[in-house]
């Protein structure tokens, strides 16, 4: 067998043998990471003289915004919310009162009601 081809048996040896490592170092790469999603939790309480619905309390995605509506049992009324983003809401004559929570950290919020005063009687 001449040099030059012997050589050339040798380029073609070495050049697969480049090109197997180089497959597979790129085939082992590391997968990049998904980025983690935030959770944060949510707990709803009410006062004496009423109840807030749906029970929204639990674990929620940053981000997320829930709503949710307190309602005052018979000889009550709504009075306030506390830890809301909207506590000063201004639902005095409303029955029901809706408010919104952004979830962007751990929340604690409740409803509060009040005995019902005469004058708020229909």
């Amino acid at each position: 067998m001449p040099l030059y081809m012997k050589h050339h048996i040798l380029f073609i040896f070495l050049s697969l043998i480049l090109l197997t490592l180089t497959y597979r170092c790129s085939a082992e790469q590391e997968e990049p990471e998904l980025p983690v999603r935030t959770q944060y939790i949510l707990t709803v309480t009410s006062s004496e003289g009423g109840s807030v619905s749906p029970n929204a309390t639990g674990s929620y995605y940053e981000g997320a915004t829930i709503t949710i509506t307190a309602t005052p049992d018979d000889g009550y009324e709504f009075d306030r919310w506390e830890g809301s983003d909207f506590d000063n809401s201004g639902c005095g004559f409303a029955r029901h009162c809706r408010t919104a929570i952004t979830m962007n950290s751990n929340r604690d919020v409740k409803a509060f009601f009040k005995t019902e005063t005469e004058d708020a009687r229909p």
